[in-house]
């Protein structure tokens, strides 16, 4: 597993939330509910890519097309491949591109693996934008780790490391300096972060 603190340059994380808000345009926010239980998530998501990830209450699932829009998922930007291609250490590219918007300070993302797929070969790669996150992980529920990361962090679940159970337990109130860059890169948008997590769903 490796954590990258800082991998993404500002100007790059820029470039980044716009491609996330014309994908946001083209496929709609969108907010998963618990299997069976039908509880909902506290963040939204969005995907791009063949492959676009969903949660409802008959279980997590991968589909082609949107489940509000019914159309299929818009593709995923050149600049998450290139970003794919400099830290995954792998050929294929990813078939799937889940967005993950955390709205405010209270959002979290509960302790799972990224299991859904067909191929466990190919590593997840998830970048960080906007506030600090608490990020716990672990091989399993009982011995978890925990690291902090900032805006521009990238975190590579690979190999020994792929099944990793892993969280955002919580979001950090940011430095005043850190939270002038955040409101440059996230107005309008949102006041909490967002994850990119590019996977292959196929084999």
């Amino acid at each position: 597993m490796k954590i990258l603190y800082n991998a993404i340059a500002e100007d790059t994380q820029k470039k980044l939330i716009n491609e996330i808000k014309s994908l946001i345009s083209d496929a709609p926010l969108i907010r998963p509910v618990m299997p069976r239980w039908n509880k909902p998530f506290n963040t939204l998501i969005t995907n791009a890519g063949v492959w676009g990830w969903v949660s409802d209450k008959f279980g997590y699932k991968y589909v082609k097309f949107h489940p509000k829009t019914n159309k299929k998922w818009p593709k995923i930007p050149l600049l998450f491949y290139d970003i794919w291609k400099q830290f995954s250490g792998y050929k294929k590219l990813p078939d799937c591109s889940l967005i993950n918007v955390y709205p405010d300070q209270n959002a979290s993302l509960g302790l799972h693996q990224d299991k859904d797929e067909e191929c466990f070969k190919a590593p997840v790669v998830s970048i960080s934008i906007g506030n600090t996150a608490v990020f716990k992980y672990g091989k399993d529920k009982k011995n978890l780790k925990t690291a902090v990361l900032p805006s521009g962090s990238i975190v590579v679940l690979k190999d020994y490391s792929r099944l990793y159970y892993h969280s955002i337990s919580k979001l950090l109130t940011n430095k005043i300096s850190e939270v002038r860059e955040n409101s440059l890169y996230l107005k309008n948008f949102t006041e909490g972060r967002v994850s990119i997590t590019l996977r292959r769903f196929s084999k």
